[in-house]
């Protein structure tokens, strides 16, 4: 088994067309110009080897529209479900579309940069594209680009309209591979071009084989798991891979947000990264949540995801560090927004003394709640004075669940009267 992204620069391969394998060549692989095409064009690119039909160009919506229904069903069901769509750039009314702006699409014709031609070499061209890498180094009268239908040498249309008139098209010689432009009536012809996933795999005999979907299993069951309650930090685990052995994206999200993203070959058992976090895990609130890994070969994803209730028993707030002052801390006020059980057995101390060995604490939990400042009783800080607060809750016997959205307060110091 070997992936299309193994193959060279002008390898061929074979794709089954109208049930009979036929010839493409590999003529670039990656994106030519992230500045120029969409992202979507990064892969492998393969160009039939000979003429699939003959017909008139008309317009480049019509030729993208004749390949859609005409080529693409004709191709084997793996490869089409393969084809990438694409944006390639392409020349309207003077102006080039480009990146994002460029023409969707799935089979398309080489533009004339792409075949290696410039302005420099031809009065009327537009920069419609990049040089593929098969065709750098081509002279401008190159027999490399010839190609026949059935068996003979024909004429064949690139995508590039002349510039000077949209009646135009640029056309490759059937003799010299050199290019002219010839009106857009004429009947010339058309050598499909197409983008493949480059993970993707071919067997021994150069036939693409289906891209499977990633897989991911989890200890704690299958995707939608309910892991019950969880009232701390605890550990989710699953295990990623695929069939193919394509190198995997991994994404993990909480609630739809993505909180971490990494890429291997899978087939090790991981841990949900956030879910083990102290400060992760405490930033939820309170109730229900989701978890989901998604896991990408760059073609296909398969998505996992778990549910869990996050319920607290207890909890303690206080500040990272207690806050200082130059003067002695006379009052505090203390606000704490949320819902507090009237079971819950719930605590607010503060002090004025925090960095000495033992600070004196003071009960302001009736304060609190009525939102009244407290006047401290400590008259003495070895250490200098310093403000912390400690807030406990803990549910009732109800079993009634409450939440602490923020806390809030002031304090007045000597230094500040």
């Amino acid at each position: 088994m070997k992936k299309l992204c193994d193959f060279a620069v002008g390898d061929t391969l074979s794709l089954k067309v109208s049930n009979s394998l036929t010839d493409f060549l590999v003529v670039h692989q990656g994106n030519p110009d992230p500045a120029l095409y969409d992202a979507s064009c990064d892969g492998t690119w393969l160009m039939m080897k000979d003429l699939y039909a003959k017909r008139s160009w008309s317009s480049l919506a019509a030729t993208d529209t004749w390949l859609k229904g005409n080529f693409l069903p004709v191709l084997d069901s793996t490869v089409q479900a393969q084809v990438k769509t694409v944006k390639i750039p392409y020349l309207e009314s003077g102006s080039i579309h480009s990146g994002s702006d460029g023409l969707e699409t799935q089979i398309f014709l080489l533009s004339a940069y792409e075949l290696g031609w410039t302005s420099e070499d031809k009065t009327g061209m537009k920069e419609d594209g990049k040089c593929l890498a098969y065709f750098e180094g081509f002279s401008t009268a190159d027999i490399r680009r010839v190609a026949s239908l059935d068996g003979t040498p024909t004429w064949y249309w690139t995508r590039s309209l002349y510039s000077d008139s949209n009646e135009s098209v640029w056309v490759v010689s059937s003799t010299s591979g050199d290019c002219t432009y010839r009106g857009a009536s004429s009947s010339y012809g058309l050598r499909p071009v197409l983008i493949l996933p480059p993970g993707a795999s071919v067997d021994v005999d150069g036939t693409l084989v289906p891209n499977s979907a990633p897989v991911i299993t989890s200890p704690s069951g299958a995707s939608g798991v309910n892991l019950g309650s969880q009232n701390a930090p605890f550990y989710f685990q699953y295990t990623p891979s695929d069939p193919d052995g394509d190198s995997l994206t991994i994404t993990e999200a909480v609630d739809e947000i993505t909180t971490r993203t990494w890429s291997g070959s899978g087939g090790i058992l991981t841990n949900f990264e956030a879910m083990t976090s102290d400060q992760s895990f405490g930033s939820l609130s309170i109730g229900p949540h989701s978890l989901q890994v998604t896991a990408s070969d760059g073609d296909l994803s398969t998505v996992f995801t778990a549910s869990f209730e996050k319920a607290a028993a207890a909890a303690s707030l206080t500040l990272a560090s207690p806050i200082c002052t130059d003067g002695q801390i006379l009052s505090a006020s203390i606000l704490v927004e949320g819902s507090i059980p009237d079971d819950a057995a719930y605590s607010v101390q503060i002090t004025n003394n925090a960095l000495d060995d033992a600070p004196v604490w003071q009960d302001a939990t009736q304060a609190s709640k009525a939102g009244e400042r407290i006047t401290f009783t400590n008259q003495t800080a070895q250490n200098g004075w310093a403000f912390q607060f400690k807030l406990t809750v803990e549910r009732g016997s109800s079993g009634t669940g409450g939440y602490i959205a923020a806390v809030s307060g002031t304090i007045r110091s000597a230094a500040a009267q």
